[in-house]
């Protein structure tokens, strides 16, 4: 295949996009939190929010876990949700809200979190739900913009 100069325009083009790619990639996995100290206090809050729900659901339920688990990862860890791997002490900042659980069965909860997301209506519902909760706690205590 012979090449004409065209390509020259094409080839910057791509360079262009890809730059423009990596910038959003690079906003799109940035976190919102990063003290891991807060996991706990946000489990907390977490708790508290479906306890006010009209019907509350168990807290120690895999759901609810796994709801946690994406809010958490979000706030986090965003591109972990997106198949990335998670960064050191992430996990066991969830270990230690989980202490009954395993961190294998942590590690399985957290690989269909987004699937769980995408797929089933009530659990996307609920999760917008709490993590607007849970944001709306981080702004009252000046933890987020």
């Amino acid at each position: 295949m012979v090449k004409d100069f065209s390509t020259i325009l094409e080839l910057k083009a791509i360079r262009e996009q890809k730059s423009r790619l990596s910038e959003r990639e690079s906003e799109l996995s940035t976190p919102l939190l990063e003290d891991l100290g807060l996991i706990p206090e946000l489990y907390k809050w977490f708790a508290e929010i479906l306890a006010g729900m009209d019907f509350p659901p168990s807290l120690e339920s895999v759901t609810q876990r796994k709801k946690f688990l994406f809010i958490i990862l979000f706030l986090y860890c965003p591109s972990v949700l997106a198949g990335d791997r998670m960064p050191n002490g992430v996990r066991k900042a969830l270990e230690d809200v989980f202490s009954n659980i395993s961190p294998s069965r942590i590690s399985h909860n957290i690989e269909d979190v987004t699937f769980s997301y995408q797929i089933y209506k009530d659990f996307r519902r609920d999760v917008d739900y709490l993590y607007t909760e849970v944001i709306n706690r981080l702004r009252v205590k000046e933890l987020i913009k």
